[in-house]
C-alpha cells in the first residue's frame, strides 16, 4: 500500500504583455542577447510574476509596423525598487519560434545586436 500522497502543482501562470517599441533603437534597448536563446525587456507594472512564469508577448516595433507573438518565460525581474533602469520583466524566448525570433530581431538590429546599447531599459 502507498501512503504518498500526491502534492498538487501550482499551474503555470501565463500572461499577455504588450510591447510598444517606437523604432530600432527603443529595440536595441530591450534586446537582451547576453541571455541565452535571446531575451526581451518588458517595461510592466504587474508584479505579480515568477522567475520561469510562462508569458506572451505582444511586441508592436512601430517604425516597421512589424508586431510578433512572442511566447517565453521570466528570467529576469527588475522591481520598483531598482536602482538602475525601468521595473519590468525580462522575457527569454521560449517555444518552437524561439530560434526565428531571435533572428528575427537580430535581422532587424544588424551589427548591434551584440554590441550594448548607449541606453538600456533594464
Amino acid at each position: 500500500m502507498n501512503t504518498q500522497s500526491k502534492v498538487a502543482e501550482k499551474p503555470a501562470q501565463r500572461t499577455l504583455l504588450n510591447l510598444e517599441l517606437r523604432d530600432d533603437a527603443a529595440l536595441h534597448s530591450s534586446y537582451m542577447p547576453f541571455i541565452r536563446g535571446g531575451a526581451i525587456f518588458v517595461p510592466t507594472k504587474q508584479t505579480s510574476h515568477s522567475f520561469g512564469d510562462e508569458v506572451v508577448i505582444s511586441m508592436h516595433l512601430q517604425s516597421t509596423n512589424k508586431k510578433l507573438a512572442i511566447p517565453g518565460k521570466v528570467v529576469w525581474i527588475a522591481p520598483e525598487s531598482c536602482e538602475r533602469g525601468t521595473q519590468g520583466l525580462g522575457i527569454q524566448f521560449a517555444g518552437t519560434t524561439k530560434a526565428k525570433v531571435k533572428l528575427i530581431i537580430e535581422t532587424m538590429l544588424g551589427n548591434r545586436a551584440n554590441v550594448p546599447p548607449l541606453v538600456r531599459f533594464y
